[in-house]
């Protein structure tokens, strides 16, 4: 993926592999963010952990995220649902999605051919790879064992990672999901609802020799397999819709050059979305990644929940429900064209009577109404959340904003989202320093 850069996808690949610092990008599954991970201090991978305490063990005056699940269930009833506002904490912690809950992150689809047969061929098999095979990089070695490619560049790329961060002596940010970083105030603001890819299916075909064929050269024995082959992408699309997408295979140079064929995309497991999300990620990130920061909300609850009770409480520390975690969140939106916040999630847009099919004014104007205008005027949800260290007794604070329809470059020069940044930062100045 050459990502609209001037060069070719070959010149990406290219690149892509002497960078080992590209590892630090890779997904990393949101099992590793529980502290009841069925694979906790198994060997799940060929390539395990190498430090002497794992990320959990280290972080004990967090509690556990499942540990809040049992009291915010509590509080349901006939008429209440807790959940309400929290859609993408409900996934996270009550129905603990990962990148492989709906469909396979990476699949790849072996045919086992005789020398004549035509695919579909009868001997078939599926291999997947979740976001711990990523992770960890058994995909790298598994890949480099099904294609033979020159000079093994998935095998050195498996190097890297090991050398950069399973073999050093460097804590392991790979291992473990991200928390909430250590500084004063935390601002996260990001696009969705921006068709994203989201898995990939390849596709290998290995020829069987006949076995009466004695001419097979030296040559033909070593001969390399090529690049991996992409054979379908599953894309996540607006409200969390999965669709596949079959790569074409061009049958002549025309195709190939000049009139490249159409790709084909039908609705995954029958335009059922129920099993996946409510939204689609930015165009770049996949929601599930983005979405991840609405755990950092709650790290002032789960601080005052510790069963580390050694350290004595500081006075007006516990801010919130002790019983329910989400009631430390805030949630605003604001409507698509609109000006002022208002207290609440919103309608769901993914209900049909609350879509919105009406023309924003000021039509002729790409600015004000079209995504990728600077002016233009999402909708936007944000979630608030405040703390105090349990040490120092700083007080702290934690936004994430979600600004719906904003592909991921347009989150910096929409003058809509910076506004709402801007206006987190400022309030923060005055309340901080007396500087506003």
């Amino acid at each position: 993926e050459n990502m609209g850069l001037p060069f070719t996808d070959e010149e990406a690949r290219l690149l892509e592999l002497s960078f080992g610092s590209t590892s630090t990008v890779n997904p990393i599954p949101t099992k590793l963010g529980f502290c009841d991970d069925p694979d906790d201090g198994e060997d799940s991978g060929r390539f395990r952990r190498n430090k002497s305490k794992s990320s959990k063990e280290q972080n004990r005056n967090l509690a556990c995220l499942d540990e809040l699940v049992s009291d915010i269930e509590a509080r349901a009833n006939a008429t209440y649902n807790p959940w309400q506002d929290y859609p993408a904490l409900r996934l996270l912690l009550k129905d603990r999605v990962d990148y492989d809950t709906a469909f396979p992150m990476i699949r790849v689809e072996r045919e086992f051919c005789d020398e004549n047969e035509k695919s579909p061929c009868a001997n078939q098999t599926a291999i997947d790879f979740s976001a711990e095979d990523v992770m960890n990089g058994n995909i790298f070695d598994q890949f480099s064992n099904i294609w033979k490619e020159e000079k093994d560049p998935l095998g050195i790329k498996l190097e890297q990672l090991q050398d950069s961060w399973w073999k050093g002596n460097v804590p392991n940010m790979l291992e473990s999901t991200p928390e909430r970083p250590h500084i004063k105030h935390v601002v996260m603001a990001y696009g969705t609802d921006v068709p994203t890819e989201a898995g990939y299916i390849y596709k290998k075909i290995d020829r069987k020799p006949n076995p009466n064929n004695n001419t097979a050269s030296p040559e033909r024995t070593k001969a390399f397999d090529g690049v991996p082959e992409m054979y379908k992408v599953m894309w996540e699309e607006k409200h969390g819709r999965i669709i596949e997408e079959s790569m074409p295979e061009p049958s002549t140079f025309t195709e190939s050059i000049l009139f490249k064929k159409k790709q084909t995309r039908r609705p995954f497991n029958s335009g059922d979305s129920s099993l996946w999300l409510h939204h689609s990620g930015d165009g770049t990130i996949p929601y599930l990644s983005l979405m991840w920061a609405h755990t950092w909300l709650l790290h002032a609850t789960r601080a005052m929940r510790s069963t580390n009770h050694t350290m004595p409480m500081l006075e007006g520390e516990r801010i919130s429900n002790p019983h329910n975690a989400l009631d430390s969140i805030k949630v605003s939106h604001r409507p698509k064209g609109g000006n002022d916040w208002i207290e609440g999630y919103g309608a769901d847009p993914r209900v049909d009577e609350n879509y919105d099919y009406s023309s924003r004014s000021n039509i002729g104007d790409t600015g004000t109404s079209h995504p990728h205008g600077t002016k233009y005027k999402p909708k936007m949800v944000r979630f608030q959340s405040e703390g105090k260290s349990r040490s120092t007794g700083m007080e702290y604070t934690t936004t994430v904003i979600e600004a719906i329809g904003v592909e991921h470059k347009e989150t910096t020069r929409n003058y809509d989202i910076l506004a709402a940044a801007f206006t987190d930062v400022l309030k923060n100045l005055s309340e901080d320093y007396g500087l506003v």
